[in-house]
């Protein structure tokens, strides 16, 4: 009995042996994991703080644009009142002219009338023009402020 007794105790000793061999090498291979992860989360945490502080800049300077942009819309919405004084004077201007003449020609007062339509007309025109160009230069300035930075 003691033949086959010598081979199965170091056949269990080598399978003991092995087996902690399995075990270490788990917990190390285990240690590693852990420390990848933690290294990974570290630079997730610093990638994330980084776009973050990114964002916020960007967000900062979109703001900044567009509130300088409402501000020159808001400008270019007071021609309104430029307008409505170019009409007053052309108004002025008819009365004044109907009132010096005490009996003018039906031509001059035709062409009264037309001359003071054109003018009105073409302070329309002038007021949508100012505001188109005006809209484009606004839009334009906040997009290259946006993209340049400040």
């Amino acid at each position: 009995m003691s033949a086959w007794l010598k081979p199965a105790a170091a056949a269990l000793a080598a399978l003991i042996a092995f087996g902690a061999g399995c075990r270490y090498s788990a917990a190390q291979a285990d240690a590693e994991i852990s420390a990848l992860k933690e290294d990974y989360a570290t630079r997730a945490r610093a990638l994330e703080e980084k776009y973050r502080e990114s964002e916020a800049l960007a967000n900062a300077k979109l703001r900044a644009a567009w509130e300088e942009r409402d501000i020159a819309l808001a400008h270019a919405s007071d021609l309104s009142a430029d307008l409505e004084r170019v009409r007053k004077q052309s108004d002025a201007a008819r009365r004044r002219l109907s009132a010096t003449a005490a009996g003018p020609c039906k031509s001059c007062e035709e062409q009264l009338a037309r001359s003071t339509g054109i003018i009105e007309r073409g302070a329309v025109l002038l007021q949508r023009c100012v505001r188109l160009s005006q809209r484009v230069a606004i839009d334009k300035d906040a997009v290259v402020k946006i993209a340049d930075g400040p």
